[in-house]
């Protein structure tokens, strides 16, 4: 019999770092492209992020003595790199730059909120997971968390909000994509398809619109904040993959939800932004609404296994 802790339980706690990483990516991120290109930028990151990731996925399959790849992989692997590592990343950060130079910045990020609601739709229509009561509960308290998180009063929708929308609905396709194809390949593969197909795509976009002029005027704080940023990126897709393998689509992308209280804490800790009554509400609106997603057997799971890895060190101590 399987040891359903063994496989979930790691599995689901990747994702939580996923989510820790994502909410401090996005901190980070609003530093790193202030000022400079976004296109050129999140392709020249994109790029060292395939560098780095592509030779732990070749020794990572030939250490699994992975089967050599199908042409339907290859297939599959650009798919991915198009619609998740590739045209999103362009159409998000044109749309949050429209949309903030139109006064509905608030209104594109809360589209982009909305990403954990478009996979599980995909994940139960397409890859047949199973619809719970606890998802309806959970989403409610994401959505409304979130929109609190925000202080969202006015609403304005722009065609910025569109392209970040756009880019929310296919970063929610690549997911399931994605998730479908890890029945096949390690993670490391996909990961690597993404991020390395995805940089090809971002390469050839600058070729066809003349920007990779602009790399070159990348100055010294720029190439600074391209590896700051190319870490958290790696660091993301490296986690968030491995885990996905192992947990449902629906329960994954909602856990990423708690990316956003993480990004709303830096925010206060660091940039002194204030803690209001509401804001703390939505935090908490978000962790309720991840608990009742995941539910209390896939906790013990994460619980079983992290009891069974630190018994040997605490043994040994």
């Amino acid at each position: 019999m399987v040891d359903r802790s063994a496989w979930v339980g790691p599995g689901l706690l990747l994702v939580f770092f996923t989510a820790l990483i994502s909410g401090m990516s996005t901190f980070v991120n609003a530093y790193a492209v202030e000022g400079t290109n976004s296109a050129a930028f999140v392709t020249v990151r994109n790029l060292v992020v395939a560098g780095a990731i592509l030779p732990v996925a070749f020794v990572a399959a030939r250490s699994l003595k992975a089967p050599a790849l199908r042409r339907v992989d290859w297939l599959r692997l650009a798919l991915i790199g198009l619609v998740g590592g590739a045209v999103p990343f362009l159409l998000f950060f044109e749309g949050l730059k429209m949309a903030t130079a139109a006064g509905g910045a608030v209104t594109a990020s809360f589209a982009y909120r909305t990403l954990f609601l478009w996979a599980t739709v995909f994940a139960v229509l397409y890859l047949k997971e199973r619809f719970h009561w606890r998802i309806a509960l959970g989403a409610g308290l994401l959505l409304g968390g979130s929109a609190l998180l925000l202080s969202w009063k006015a609403p304005i929708w722009s065609d910025g909000s569109n392209y970040v929308l756009a880019a929310t609905v296919l970063w929610a396709v690549e997911y399931t994509i994605s998730k479908r194809v890890l029945r096949d390949l390690p993670s490391t593969t996909v990961a690597a398809g993404r991020m390395g197909f995805g940089g090809l795509f971002l390469g050839a976009y600058l070729a066809l619109t003349a920007q990779w002029g602009t790399v070159v005027g990348f100055s010294g704080s720029d190439w600074a904040w391209v590896g700051i940023s190319a870490a958290f990126l790696a660091a993301f897709v490296g986690t968030w993959y491995t885990g996905l393998k192992r947990v449902d689509l629906s329960v994954a992308s909602a856990v990423l939800v708690l990316g956003f209280p993480v990004t709303w804490l830096l925010g206060v800790l660091v940039q002194g932004h204030p803690m209001t009554f509401y804001d703390a509400l939505g935090a908490l609106a978000v962790v309720g609404g991840v608990a009742a997603v995941v539910g209390l057997a896939q906790f013990r799971d994460v619980g079983r296994f992290l009891a069974r890895t630190l018994r040997p060190t605490a043994a040994s101590a």
